[in-house]
C-alpha cells in the first residue's frame, strides 16, 4: 500500500508497480487529509442533491435509481473547485507513473449508494461502458467517507485486467462482464484514502446495509488524445493535468462532450 509524503504528492515503488501491472490495482491510504475531503464531500453533496432532485421526477434512469443509488457525472465542469481537485499533484504523480508522461481527466462522477440500495451493482469492466482507445485508463476510487462491508464497498478479482475487454451483456442493474461463483476480495477504505485500478479490472459493489449513505468520488484519468474507437471522438470530458510529466492545469471549456 502506498501512503502519501509530506508536500502533498506521491511516490510509488517500484514495489507497488508491479503490483498494479500483476494484480491490477493500488491501494493509497490516508491520500487526502479530512479537511480536503470534508471541503470536496460539501460541494459534491450539493451537487447530488440536485441530481437527486431531478432523478426522483424520473424515478431510474439506467443505473440511476433514485432513493438507492446516484452516479453524477462531469460535475469537474460544474465547480472550479472540483476540477482544481482533479488535477492536485498527487493524481500528476499516480497517472505520470501509470499512463505515461502526458495525462488528461477522462471522466469523473460521484457515486452516492443509499442506505435502500439493496442489490449489487454487478460485475463489470469500467470499458464495458464507453469503448476507448488506448484501452487503458486509470479510476481513482476515492472514499468520501469509510467505506466498509456494512455500506457496500466495491470487490475487485485481482489480475482480471489481463483477460483483456470481455463482452457486456447490459441489464437493468447494469452492464455485466462476470457470472460465476468467484466472490472476489472487499476493498475497505476509510475516508480520505483510494484504491486506483487498471479500467480493464473487474470490480463490484454490494448492498448498503447501513443507516447511512456511502459515498465516493470516481475519477478517471486516460493518456491525452484519448478517444472513442466508434466515431473517432477525442474524449472531452476534463481538463490536461500533465504533459512532459508536470503538471499543466488550465482552465478547461469543452467543444463537445464525447
Amino acid at each position: 500500500m502506498a501512503t502519501a509524503k509530506p508536500g502533498k504528492t506521491v511516490s510509488i515503488t517500484d514495489e507497488q508497480l508491479k503490483q498494479y501491472e500483476e494484480l491490477g490495482y493500488i491501494i493509497f491510504n490516508d491520500l487526502f487529509n479530512e479537511q480536503e475531503i470534508d471541503g470536496i464531500r460539501d460541494i459534491i453533496d450539493e451537487l447530488d442533491e440536485e441530481s437527486e432532485k431531478a432523478l426522483r421526477k424520473k424515478g431510474q434512469d439506467f443505473i440511476n435509481v433514485s432513493g438507492k443509488i446516484n452516479f453524477n457525472a462531469n460535475i469537474n465542469f460544474r465547480r472550479p473547485e472540483l476540477q482544481r481537485f482533479t488535477a492536485d499533484q498527487r493524481f500528476v504523480d499516480i497517472t505520470t507513473t501509470l499512463l505515461g508522461p502526458d495525462t488528461k481527466l477522462y471522466w469523473d462522477q460521484s457515486v452516492y449508494k443509499r442506505p435502500e440500495a439493496d442489490k449489487d451493482f454487478p460485475w463489470h469492466q469500467d470499458n464495458g461502458y464507453v469503448p476507448t482507445e488506448p484501452i487503458h485508463y486509470v479510476t481513482c476510487w476515492l472514499a468520501l467517507e469509510d467505506s466498509n462491508l456494512e455500506n457496500g464497498c466495491i470487490w475487485i478479482q485481482p489480475g482480471t485486467h489481463k483477460k483483456g475487454f470481455v463482452p457486456h451483456i447490459k441489464t437493468d442493474l447494469g452492464w455485466i462482464c462476470y457470472y460465476g461463483d468467484i466472490e472476489g476480495e472487499p476493498v475497505e477504505l476509510k475516508k480520505g484514502s483510494m484504491v486506483v485500478f487498471h479500467s480493464l479490472l473487474f470490480h463490484r459493489s454490494t448492498p448498503n446495509r447501513s443507516q447511512a449513505t456511502r459515498k465516493a468520488y470516481v475519477i478517471q484519468y486516460s493518456v491525452d488524445g484519448a478517444k472513442n474507437p466508434t466515431n473517432d471522438s477525442i474524449f472531452r470530458n476534463g481538463p490536461l493535468i500533465a504533459k512532459d510529466g508536470k503538471a499543466v492545469y488550465n482552465s478547461f471549456v469543452p467543444r463537445e462532450l464525447c
